[in-house]
């Protein structure tokens, strides 16, 4: 199987059968060795600003990739002013879980927080919910010092169900600006 890596212009060769579906523990893991400038196993997550525009004009998500698009993001590149609602392209992603605990599954020690966001499209001056879900991961602030936090690994992918509590409504779901998305 080949990817295409778009940054990089270049394509990796998968071997058949093989995907790259990576668990939270082991997205933490690469965003560690990213940080510390560690040679990372593979260039299959790339360097991109997730919040130039709307996710499903991002590249990536082939299906050796399980449909799914990670990337690597300093978020000092951009201050918002609602962490819980980040404006990309013509929408924004809406905070629905924060600062959940990703822990190695055998030692259970905390390595890392996961953020899982979703993206409501703007409607005129409404905004509509889609199936777009991001997981945002960052470095537990707990083992590393502050410089360490300012990276990023995202996971995109776009949802076949609703995720969080059932709600009345499916995509055709609206809200303004001013309310948080429900889920």
């Amino acid at each position: 199987m080949e990817i295409v890596n778009h940054a990089k212009e270049k394509t990796i060769t998968l071997p058949v059968g093989v995907r790259f579906d990576p668990t939270d523990d082991i997205l933490v893991y690469y965003l560690r060795k990213k940080v510390l400038a560690q040679p990372l196993p593979n260039t299959l997550i790339q360097d991109y600003d997730v919040f130039q525009t709307e996710p499903w004009e991002l590249p990536g998500g082939e299906k050796h990739l399980n449909w799914q698009k990670f990337f690597f993001y300093n978020t000092e590149a951009r201050v918002f002013e609602n962490p819980d609602k980040r404006t990309a392209g013509n929408g924004q992603w809406r905070a629905v879980e924060k600062d959940q605990d990703v822990e190695l599954p055998t030692k259970l020690q905390l390595i890392g927080k996961r953020n899982t966001l979703v993206f409501w499209e703007a409607k005129g001056k409404r905004f509509t919910e889609t199936k777009w879900v991001m997981h945002e991961f960052r470095l537990a602030p707990i083992s590393n010092p502050p410089q360490m936090t300012i990276w990023a690994v995202y996971r995109i992918f776009e949802m076949e169900k609703k995720i969080g509590k059932k709600s009345k409504g499916s995509r055709g779901e609206t809200s303004n600006s001013n309310n948080v998305g429900k889920a």
